[in-house]
């Protein structure tokens, strides 16, 4: 198995992988995981413009507008209670834009997070059927838009990949690193606080959102792509 970052990533592995495994800790994944495990199904979009609404409205699916406007956002708080058979378009510059490519590339993807880690892996490694699976973590981005290293989803990713049913010996050195850092942290939970992403969240009034993001294994559902959207797998 492999472990990439970003768009370059999942280009690299889209390809030689049977299985694709998004990581986006902060927030898009975590929001996917609290909306599939309510019943409700998530439409990732890649832009945040008209072409978002016209895609949603296309698709029949409610759009997911910005943090504190009061309706449905990538801040996972905002969905955990949204109704079964719900359809959320959730638009993100990175997890969902890698989810929407990844769309195209004939692997089974799958987004995991912190919260359904051995959830995600269980089911990745069934589907994999032996095969080669890819773990690619989103990132973050900078104020102009270029990419930024998020601590976040190395140990999201790293959580998930110590938790896959493939030998140690089957790893790429960078899915043994990812894995090594999560398994040596002291503790997780005060490192993706005190991560940029994390303070960045708290700073703009969204700490119950890194909180929700925080709870190991609290869920069981490992959301899938099944023609361009998420649900439970």
């Amino acid at each position: 198995m492999r472990f990439e970052w970003g768009t370059a990533g999942l280009r690299s592995l889209g390809e030689q992988c049977a299985v694709l495994l998004v990581v986006d800790v902060l927030s898009f994944a975590t929001t996917v995981d609290v909306t599939t495990a309510a019943g409700a199904h998530v439409l990732p979009l890649p832009y945040r413009d008209d072409r978002a609404g016209d895609a949603a409205s296309a698709a029949g699916a409610v759009l997911a507008g910005d943090r504190g406007g009061g309706g449905y956002s990538l801040s996972p708080t905002s969905l955990v209670s949204a109704p079964a058979g719900t359809l959320v378009g959730l638009p993100s510059p990175n997890g969902a834009t890698l989810c929407s490519e990844a769309a195209g590339l004939g692997a089974v993807v799958f987004t995991g997070c912190l919260r359904n880690a051995a959830a995600v892996a269980a089911a990745a490694g069934s589907a994999a059927h032996n095969g080669p699976v890819g773990v690619i973590a989103a990132g973050e981005r900078h104020t102009d838009g270029s990419p930024r290293f998020a601590a976040e989803d190395l140990l999201g990713a790293g959580a998930i990949i110590s938790a896959l049913p493939v030998p140690a010996s089957a790893r790429s050195v960078e899915a043994n690193l990812a894995a090594r850092a999560y398994e040596t942290s002291d503790d997780p939970a005060r490192n993706v606080r005190e991560c940029v992403s994390g303070r960045e969240l708290a700073e703009w009034g969204y700490r119950a959102d890194v909180e929700l993001a925080l709870a190991r294994n609290a869920s069981s559902t490992a959301p899938r792509l099944h023609a361009g959207v998420f649900s439970h797998h």
